[in-house]
């Protein structure tokens, strides 16, 4: 089980990683699960990840993964990333 700082950490990552569009991470299902949702320049919506265990998260290259495969979901449909 994941300490509260190291879910810390894995929000505060998730939600810097698709400047300048913003990310918003919940911790849900008595800090079992994580979801987050990227967001356009007008507030909508782009993709949302539901479901994700956090503990598979610990592990520093599934997480990157994660990070990866989304960056390239939202880049595909056209947005910058810095």
């Amino acid at each position: 089980m994941l300490t509260d700082e190291e879910i810390e950490q894995i929000k505060v990552r998730l939600e810097g990683a698709f400047k300048p569009l913003r990310c918003v991470a919940e911790v849900w299902d008595y800090n079992q699960k994580l979801r987050f949702k990227v967001f356009d320049h007008n507030d909508q919506g782009i993709i949302e990840m539901s479901e994700i265990v956090l503990g598979d998260l610990s592990d520093e290259s599934r997480l990157q993964d994660l990070v990866q495969r989304t960056k390239e979901h939202v880049q595909a449909q056209g947005f910058v990333l810095i």
